[in-house]
């Protein structure tokens, strides 16, 4: 499988053990629930374009060593679990392309909901009973304070298990997976974006300045921390609530 071969060939050791250790808990999340029963939220962003890619492989290797699928069957090189878009109109239409044509390319079976976050789950579980969901949280999101990789839903909301295998990945280990592997991402990193809200609070990133009206790739950044300051302030509470599925 490309992704794992490219990050076992890689110099770079500690963005594979931070591989490895995506990787158990993605196949542990595959071991403990039907995959019928498990779901992906891609929004499109850098996160989740990893966590994409990490599922591929991780399907991949739980196929094969389960038994359960030959490898050269190419099927088994994507991953064709339930994917859920939360579309927001304020959405940067880079970031809609993108989503769209990587499900497309990598036969993802995409529902797209234009609700709220919530009430968008809510409908979901509903329908289609959800028992797990893949995110692409990463410490540092304003919503991963106190998650671990495993961790149930906040009270009040559906119940469901949040699986989040990159939650303790830097900036600089999502950059190094996506560059290693050699995998499309969003086009506006490329154009000094480092952190994607919606239109109205994104702008490239002062720090990645070219000094002559324009800006340097998003992985050019050298200091992760740094990463949300193309981030302006929330103009309220309720457009805020609104962006939250889409803080990529």
């Amino acid at each position: 499988m490309e992704i794992d071969a490219a990050v076992r060939a890689s110099g770079d050791t500690a963005m594979r053990a931070k591989y490895d250790r995506a990787i158990y808990a993605v196949e542990r999340t595959f071991a403990l629930y039907p995959f019928g029963e498990i779901a992906f939220s891609f929004n499109g962003g850098k996160d989740s374009t990893v966590l994409l890619h990490l599922l591929r492989a991780g399907y991949y290797l739980h196929r094969t060593s389960s038994g359960n699928g030959d490898q050269t069957d190419h099927s088994i090189q994507n991953c064709p679990m339930r994917t859920i878009y939360f579309e927001d109109a304020n959405a940067f239409p880079e970031i809609n392309s993108f989503t769209y044509d990587t499900a497309s390319t990598y036969g993802l079976p995409l529902e797209t909901i234009r609700t709220d976050f919530k009430s968008g789950l809510e409908a979901l579980l509903k329908e289609k009973p959800t028992k797990a969901i893949f995110l692409g949280t990463r410490n540092g999101d304003p919503n991963a304070v106190g998650q671990e990789q495993f961790s149930p839903s906040s009270p009040g909301w559906p119940p469901f298990m949040r699986v989040n295998p990159i939650l303790d990945w830097s900036y600089r280990d999502v950059w190094s997976f996506l560059l290693t592997c050699k995998v499309k991402y969003c086009n506006l990193y490329d154009q000094g974006y480092t952190s994607i809200g919606s239109i109205h609070d994104t702008v490239p990133n002062a720090r990645l300045s070219d000094g002559v009206g324009g800006f340097k790739p998003a992985y050019m950044l050298s200091d992760g921390t740094l990463e949300r300051d193309g981030r302006a302030k929330k103009a309220s509470s309720k457009q805020e609530n609104k962006s939250v599925a889409v803080s990529l």
